[in-house]
């Protein structure tokens, strides 16, 4: 019985300790920049416990090969408290390359870092 209660205690303390979970599900619209590369993308995140799915379009670029519209599905994405990260795949010509986010989510705001085939950038993005 004082096992039962201690473990019961233990938990609610660490239930306590932990950061809240990043609410993150829903639309997005996210502007970042990676080397001289700027562009917008709105992003419908669809979280599922600690994983993070969901679709980004891309909205505009500084780039004219580059059209507005392109679907990125997320293939890897996670929630750790107020931490969020995803990946998704894109390509420029012939070339296909991972594009990875990771932020901090507060309230309506997220900011971060994305990597690209070697070059990082920033991005932020507000809730929809």
């Amino acid at each position: 019985m004082k096992f039962a209660l201690f473990s019961l205690a233990a938990v609610s303390i660490a239930a306590v300790a932990s950061p809240a979970a990043a609410d993150v599900g829903g639309s997005w619209h996210v502007v970042g920049k990676v080397s001289s590369f700027a562009f917008t993308l709105n992003c419908d995140f669809k979280p599922d416990g600690a994983r993070l799915g969901g679709v980004c379009l891309d909205a505009s670029t500084n780039d004219p090969k580059v059209s507005a519209g392109k679907s990125h599905t997320i293939t890897a994405g996670h929630i750790d408290g107020t931490r969020v990260g995803w990946t998704y795949q894109s390509s420029f010509l012939l070339t296909k390359f991972d594009v990875t986010y990771d932020g901090v989510q507060s309230g309506g705001q997220m900011s971060g870092t994305i990597r690209v085939q070697g070059h990082e950038g920033a991005f932020t993005a507000t809730r929809q």
